[in-house]
């Protein structure tokens, strides 16, 4: 199939799929951006195809159904983020629009307070967002700068951990 058909060729054959994936994932596409989704993944197939590999309808399919997924995914995780964000904007409205101002992820700093102790949560904030030193903080919260350092050692894998599943 590679090279013998054009790619309109191989997109008029394959133009069903396309509608049958859309339906199957029960995709509302009034825009037709999943339609190009899957359309771009059909040409990146009919680059990639290794005849050797298989049939090309069955990779063709495999890749389509990748690709809209994809997009289901990044759209599920956009509005995940948008809902953190109104839930976190009803709940204190200056803080949400405070930490947007200073380019902070509101997203990441709930789930940072949903792993982080009260006290960890107080370094983060004040050493990490605010750049104040330890002596500073343990006499804003009076406390020794050893519990503060205890209070950072903890937080720092936590917070590794967190950024990594970001990833």
């Amino acid at each position: 199939m590679h090279k013998v058909s054009s790619f309109e060729e191989v997109l008029a054959t394959h133009e069903k799929m396309i509608y049958y994936l859309i339906n199957k994932w029960n995709i509302r596409d009034p825009e037709k951006e999943f339609y190009q989704e899957a359309t771009i993944a059909l040409w990146k197939a009919y680059e990639s195809y290794d005849p050797a590999r298989g049939k090309f309808s069955t990779y063709a399919y495999f890749c389509m159904e990748k690709a809209l997924l994809s997009v289901i995914r990044k759209q599920t995780r956009q509005q995940e983020k948008q809902n953190m964000f109104i839930t976190m904007e009803k709940s204190n409205p200056n803080r949400a629009v405070t930490f947007l101002q200073e380019g902070i992820d509101p997203y990441l700093l709930a789930r940072l307070e949903n792993v982080l102790t009260e006290k960890q949560m107080t370094w983060f904030q004040l050493y990490v967002l605010k750049d104040l030193s330890v002596k500073a903080i343990a006499q804003k919260e009076q406390v020794t700068t050893a519990a503060v350092k205890n209070w950072a050692r903890a937080a720092k894998p936590k917070i590794r951990r967190v950024l990594c599943s970001e990833s």
